[in-house]
């Protein structure tokens, strides 16, 4: 009688069980070689940024604000060169961190009088550790979670390039936002689900569900716009210094827009991929029960996981506008004509519009399943 041990270690048991991993890896092989049609805009006023170490620690100038320390460049045309950086090691605040010998930093290229350059101390370079971070991170991903981890971690690699490669320049090259993003977030939903999923009814479930539920943000971001008369720049002062770059037919209020789209995009993917699980278990386990049974029996389990998820999207939104949230609460007047201004009113909006996408995508979900026969195999 053969061993199932060996026989699940068998040549042809691994080839079908790496299949996935390996057309994952050639996917994404494919989309960072593919050519892009757009291409980012180069800012010309942007400094030049070289990293360097420090070969001794600063010293201070008189009232010990900024001083001068010398360098080794460690990057650009200038690498391996030894030069003096002007550095600023600014006031005595609460946590900040001196610059000491050793340390690896960023400078920034300034021209002098004479037609040559001299150099300052823009920032400290992290790329190291963020580098080690993210190994740790996919390293923790792959023993956790096995050969699905790694294909997720693939989905997220393609979902990156198309936003930069292809979501993104395309929207600054003067298309229309809403629509690039619209086609962005769906392209990258159906590739995380077929990366992790394969090509099943399970997957293709889930893909309906993620359309519907991107056309329901996509049309209510697009209502509240009007509504509320957000100006093209939505309260997001950042967006004055894309002027220069950007060509007048740059929709720049669409930008906001596009991201509610893109933001939504991962906790509905998650969503998506939890009740379609639910129906096929809850099909397999009882082959006989109509279609309404099964419904209700994976809402049950969806409103559990909505319980989890739903406050999400408006905490992540608190987090990322922290400062905003901070100068809203302390400034004077009544809370309800503050919260009104454009600045806080935008990020209201794409956090409740992204969170009715998140709770949408669970019947929307739900249905496709049932629609498609999941289980049923």
């Amino acid at each position: 009688m053969a061993n199932p041990r060996s026989t699940s270690n068998s040549p042809r048991s691994l080839l079908r069980r790496s299949a996935p991993l390996l057309a994952a890896s050639v996917l994404l092989a494919l989309l960072a070689l593919l050519p892009s049609p757009w291409s980012l805009p180069t800012n010309p006023g942007a400094s030049t940024l070289v990293r360097a170490t420090l070969l001794t620690t600063p010293t201070d100038s008189v009232g010990g604000v900024s001083g001068s320390v010398e360098v080794q460049i460690l990057d650009g045309a200038a690498v391996g060169e030894q030069t003096s950086a002007e550095v600023e090691q600014g006031e005595a605040i609460a946590g900040s961190i001196p610059f000491r010998a050793g340390d690896e930093v960023l400078l920034v290229e300034l021209p002098d009088e004479a037609g040559g350059v001299t150099y300052a101390v823009a920032d400290r370079s992290r790329g190291g550790a963020l580098v080690l971070l993210g190994v740790a991170f996919a390293a923790l991903v792959i023993v956790v979670a096995g050969s699905r981890g790694a294909r997720a971690l693939i989905a997220l690699l393609a979902a990156t390039i198309l936003i930069i490669r292809f979501g993104l320049p395309a929207i600054l090259s003067g298309a229309s936002p809403v629509l690039v993003a619209g086609g962005t977030a769906l392209a990258v939903g159906t590739l995380t689900t077929l990366i992790s999923e394969g090509f099943s009814r399970r997957s293709t479930a889930a893909i309906l569900g993620i359309s519907a539920s991107l056309v329901v943000v996509g049309l209510l971001s697009l209502l509240f716009d009007q509504l509320l008369a957000f100006t093209p720049f939505a309260g997001d002062a950042d967006l004055l210094n894309l002027l220069p770059l950007l060509g007048a037919n740059v929709d720049l209020r669409g930008i906001g827009l596009a991201a509610a789209l893109i933001g939504t995009m991962g906790i509905i993917d998650d969503v998506a991929a939890t009740q379609v699980a639910a129906v096929d278990e809850l099909r397999q386990g009882a082959r006989r029960e109509s279609d309404l049974v099964i419904a209700t029996r994976a809402l049950s389990i969806g409103r559990a996981h909505i319980a989890a998820v739903i406050n999400t999207l408006p905490l992540a939104y608190f987090a990322a506008a922290l400062p905003l949230v901070v100068s809203t609460l302390i400034a004077p007047g009544d809370l309800l004509t503050r919260i009104s201004s454009e600045s806080v009113a935008v990020e209201i909006v794409r956090s409740l519009v992204g969170t009715t996408g998140v709770l949408l995508v669970m019947p929307l979900s739900t249905a496709a399943a049932l629609l498609v026969g999941v289980g049923e195999e």
